[in-house]
């Protein structure tokens, strides 16, 4: 009976644990870092090219490419971000399985269902489940790792040490926060030499080292860079500081949970019960059960005897060992520490809060009928207060990520991105065109963030192009119409004012993010339009034609002309029929007339990676005059030159020979 009740307990856990992670995944943020990791899966899917490494970190280190290599399982399926954030979302509920047969094996049950209990509804670990983040697929091979462990230390079985590598190996290669793990491993085996064998020691160094092995080949073919920058780093000056011990408490329940709002915080805080004094509570759990731990320890060592002649205080010392070698790692630092370097610390608090509270009520039992009800009683109010306030304080969140802004904390929510590029592909379908182009802030998607969502949602079955509408909007040169997709925070911009004037509003398509004025539009480009539109555009006489293809059509300035001022100018031009491979950048002088220079502007006006044929593209400069200037007039004088090595592309004549590396405007 005690089985079947203990099953059913755990059934309600794990239904609990999956309700809250993978409940509402079209909540999730997905913005460039969750984006990046799904662009090199897909690229892995469809390449078949197996990665040797991920995306690059915060401190110039490539990350291995684990994290991308699993990735590629639900990408392969579907380029869907919630299908992703639901991958992760799984993932970590076997973690909180995980972490109950790791407190039932070596604790007990009670301790086995309370930490699973406590690690399935704590709002930071919920919220570090659900997002395609590297980090966030540590928690499932955190505790692999340290089943392992506890294998070969506590249940005494040493070639489960070879599973300790491996795991070891996986984490380092998901994310480099795990590198906390190495001096934890090197730890134990020297506590712990009784209990281990040369052949499984030998074995599962060997084994990390191939599984690790991509990664160190590719760093060495390229001049061990990582290796370096990885030097580089422990170089710089180190301080120490509390950060790593706040963020571990931080990360227990649901402290600070606000942040996430960004700006709107107060507004969260503000409609919500207030009781987070029951995540202060389960902090103190946590601290007071590292407390027993280390008297515990320290007791049963002062009686003379070893720590590794006895099972239950090998499973104490791995505990603490668990929570505080990660934390000692961080505090001392040369770069900056975040809160999710803590995650590996999953599910530990936990399983150090239910040993303490089963040792407690085992305490009570032996102090009279009065204590052996009321402590455990007045205990198990506590932690159910604990369990219910945290499953609210998640649920209020989703409520309010969903209907209210989050700037400067979680982003907005992916469905609205999901819906859009939905929108787009349908748009698309009916124009018969698959090339669409997405104006947003930046146009690459290996450094700005909506160019990479877009590309993974639509870069499988379509071939979307990527404007920044803070320089230039594109007309491509198309027998079929265009679908344009504008990013919400694109409002504003030049961009949106020639796509009113010379394309076709979709307003009942428009996308609105939470309700309010910010949208998704759409906009749809008649084919043939780029012809329609150079005869609308005031004719600066014959187009200006440079030696690298460009045809200069036009120009147009606008603003107050005087000291201390800024002009924006429009160029209207057309690529090259071949756009070749250099990297070109256009350059705006204003002139007076004895030739001085009072103002320049230089730019890409529109990357020439993205140049194609016959595109009729507006770009903008905003050139400020200096502050010493003469009144004026000014003359424009607009030229290219090639980048980084500067030469300038001459301007050519009729006959096509050059006469000037420039064009000078009228004042």
């Amino acid at each position: 009976m005690r089985r079947w009740r203990t099953t059913i307990v755990l059934i309600g856990i794990l239904l609990l644990a999956a309700a809250l992670r993978l409940g509402h995944l079209e909540l999730t943020e997905f913005k460039f870092d969750e984006a990046l990791v799904c662009n090199c899966a897909a690229e892995f899917v469809d390449s078949g090219r197996l990665p040797a490494t991920g995306i690059g970190s915060s401190v110039g280190i490539a990350n291995p490419p684990l994290a991308v290599i699993l990735m590629a399982l639900p990408v392969a399926v579907a380029r869907d971000p919630i299908l992703a954030s639901g991958f992760v979302a799984l993932l970590n509920v076997g973690a909180v399985l995980g972490c109950f047969w790791l407190g039932r094996r070596y604790f007990g049950d009670g301790v086995g269902l309370l930490a699973a209990l406590l690690f399935a509804v704590s709002p930071w670990a919920v919220f570090y489940s659900r997002k395609v983040w590297a980090q966030d697929l540590l928690p499932p091979f955190t505790v692999l790792f340290f089943i392992a462990l506890f294998a070969t230390v506590v249940a005494e079985r040493p070639w489960a040490l070879v599973g300790a590598f491996a795991a070891l190996a996986c984490l380092v290669q998901i994310h480099l926060s795990a590198l906390a793990f190495i001096p934890l491993l090197l730890l134990v085996l020297l506590l712990f030499h009784k209990q281990m064998r040369i052949a499984p020691l030998a074995v599962g160094v060997g084994l990390a080292l191939l599984l690790c092995s991509p990664y160190l080949l590719h760093d060495a073919a390229h001049g061990w860079g990582n290796l370096r920058a990885a030097f580089s780093v422990a170089g710089r000056p180190a301080e120490v500081g509390p950060q790593a011990i706040h963020y571990a408490l931080l990360n227990v329940g649901g402290e600070a949970l606000h942040a996430l709002a960004g700006e709107s915080g107060p507004a969260f805080l503000a409609s919500i019960v207030n009781l987070r004094g029951l995540d202060l509570a389960e902090q103190a759990l946590f601290v007071g059960g590292v407390i027993f731990l280390v008297i515990w320890i320290f007791a049963f060592w002062r009686g003379a005897r070893e720590v590794s002649t006895s099972s239950r205080a090998r499973a104490f010392v791995l505990l603490l060992l668990w929570a505080l070698v990660p934390v000692l790692f961080f505090s001392r630092h040369s770069t900056p520490v975040y809160p999710h370097y803590l995650v590996i610390l999953y599910p530990v608090p936990y399983l150090i809060i239910a040993v303490l509270v089963v040792e407690i009520a085992k305490w009570a039992r032996e102090r009279g009928r009065i204590m052996a009800i009321g402590l455990p009683l007045a205990l198990a109010i506590l932690l159910i207060g604990i369990a219910a306030w945290q499953v609210y304080l998640t649920l209020a969140w989703y409520r309010f990520v969903d209907s209210h802004p989050t700037s400067g904390g979680h982003g907005a929510p992916v469905k609205y991105a999901v819906t859009a590029a939905a929108t787009v592909r349908r748009l698309a379908d009916e124009a018969g065109n698959p090339q669409v182009i997405i104006l947003a802030r930046g146009d690459d998607p290996a450094y700005a963030s909506a160019p990479a969502v877009f590309q993974f949602m639509l870069g499988g079955d379509l071939s979307p192009r990527f404007v920044d509408a803070r320089q230039a909007v594109v007309f491509p040169d198309s027998k079929l119409d265009t679908v344009y997709c504008l990013i919400p925070d694109v409002d504003g911009t030049p961009a949106v004012a020639w796509l009113d004037r010379f394309a076709v509003a979709l307003p009942a398509e428009a996308v609105s993010v939470r309700g309010g004025p910010q949208a998704y539009r759409f906009y749809r480009l008649p084919a043939g339009a780029p012809e329609r539109i150079v005869a609308q555009i005031a004719s600066d006489g014959a187009p200006v034609a440079f030696a690298n293809g460009v045809a200069l059509l036009a120009h147009q300035a606008l603003g107050e002309v005087g000291p201390g001022r800024t002009v924006r100018l429009f160029l209207w031009w057309v690529s090259p029929p071949a756009p070749d491979s250099a990297d070109y950048h256009f350059f705006n002088h204003l002139v007076d007339e004895e030739g001085r220079r009072w103002g320049q502007r230089d730019g890409p006006g529109y990357p020439t990676r993205a140049w194609r044929a016959g595109d009729l593209i507006v770009s903008w400069f905003d050139v400020e005059i200096a502050a010493d200037a003469p009144p004026g007039p000014f003359r424009v004088r607009t030229g290219m030159y090639t980048y980084p090595d500067v030469a300038n592309v001459p301007v050519l004549d009729a006959q096509g020979q050059p006469v000037s590396d420039a064009v000078e405007w009228e004042p």
